[in-house]
């Protein structure tokens, strides 16, 4: 196949191809390679700075095994509860190691080493007050203790929906939005602690004396009413058991004495007898200015906190309470009423006889005697 001369000019004929010396050329070319470098240079200066912040990445760096302790305290400083880990069992430590929900603490630590590190929704100072998250303006302070010292630190704030804060920690001015309850991070100890301490097993309870009264259970499973020589009522024994064995409280007050307490004047004292042969002393008062009870376990160093639905028929217990229905009945039946005598009293006055009133006489239908009358 022969060429056409047009192709064979073409072909010899270099001077349309782009020289890549030109000056021009080389100048966007470096250009390139510039950017190019400029644009690793600033991944590389800034990828460490960004690290931290990056969505998706763990907030805390302990595992829940590493927790020794945990301190909460509220914003105004007026309350505040430090737990501690004790032989893998929390306490309160400041309360003469008063026991406290483990189950609880330990679903609060899987949420917080679950936390994720989300984009903040503010990083501004003011937003930081505004969220209630500042360093001197915050909510709750939570601090989470290992074995060298603190691990963790957390500021939360507003609540902004259902489980759910805004939080920050310390060294980080971005504000986030937490899946975290607010009420799981309180600082009020009365929300941790245990309060199953005065709970029995009802089969257990075999005696149960107060001043005025005595209950004691026989081998055949039934109570009688000692030193009166009555039965009692089953069912009232054994609602009153009830009562006792399942006994909550609210709170503790502490572990020292305090006058307003009212120890000195309890309403109700009670001893409880165990089959294993141990026993309660319960001392049960009001305190001063207040509608909650105090009751004091001789066994225990703490002053429970208790409401008047937590005793419930134990403050109105007493002996005529806990009779046999029938028995009772009996006590309140007055005598009966005497049957009139028949032999007539020489002192009472006779009984006039009634007579019909169209019966009776008038002056002006008697005849008047005739004057010589035959």
């Amino acid at each position: 196949m022969k060429t056409t001369m047009t192709e064979t000019a073409l072909q010899s004929d270099t001077s349309w191809r782009p020289d890549l010396r030109a000056p021009i050329v080389m100048a966007l070319a470096g250009l390139l390679i510039l950017q190019i470098l400029l644009a690793f240079g600033l991944s590389a200066g800034r990828g460490q700075a960004l690290a931290p912040s990056a969505a998706d990445t763990p907030l805390f760096g302990f595992t829940p095994e590493q927790a020794q302790g945990l301190r909460i305290e509220s914003g105004d400083g007026t309350e505040t509860v430090s737990l501690v880990r004790r032989n893998d069992a929390w306490v309160i430590a400041d309360l003469a190691d008063l026991p406290v929900q483990g189950a609880k603490v330990d679903r609060f630590l899987d949420d917080l080493v679950a936390l994720q590190r989300p984009l903040p929704v503010a990083t501004s100072e003011e937003a930081r007050k505004r969220f209630r998250v500042a360093d001197d303006g915050f909510e709750r302070r939570l601090v989470v203790e290992g074995a060298q010292g603190p691990i963790a630190s957390l500021l939360v704030g507003d609540s902004p929906g259902f489980r759910r804060v805004f939080a920050r920690t310390p060294e980080d001015p971005g504000v986030y939005d937490m899946r975290l309850a607010a009420s799981d991070i309180s600082a009020r100890r009365d929300d941790w602690i245990e309060t199953g301490l005065l709970r029995l097993e009802g089969e257990q309870i075999v005696r149960v004396a107060a001043d005025d009264w005595t209950l004691t259970k026989g081998e055949d499973g039934l109570w009688a009413l000692a030193d009166t020589g009555k039965s009692p009522d089953q069912e009232a024994v054994a609602a009153l058991i009830l009562r006792l064995a399942n006994l909550g409280y609210r709170g503790v007050f502490g572990i020292e004495d305090d006058p307003a307490y009212n120890q000195a004047a309890p309403e109700l004292v009670l001893d409880i007898g165990l089959a294993d042969g141990g026993n309660r002393s319960y001392r049960i008062s009001k305190a001063k200015d207040s509608e909650d009870y105090v009751l004091k376990d001789s066994s225990r160093p703490w002053y429970f906190k208790l409401s008047a639905l937590d005793l419930g028929e134990l403050l109105d217990t007493d002996a005529a309470g806990l009779m046999a229905a029938e028995e009772a009945a009996a006590a309140e039946t007055p005598a009966e009423t005497l049957a009139p005598s028949e032999t007539p009293d020489a002192t009472a006055k006779p009984v006039e006889p009634s007579v019909p009133a169209d019966e009776m006489a008038s002056p002006e239908d008697t005849p008047s005697p005739v004057p010589g009358g035959r």
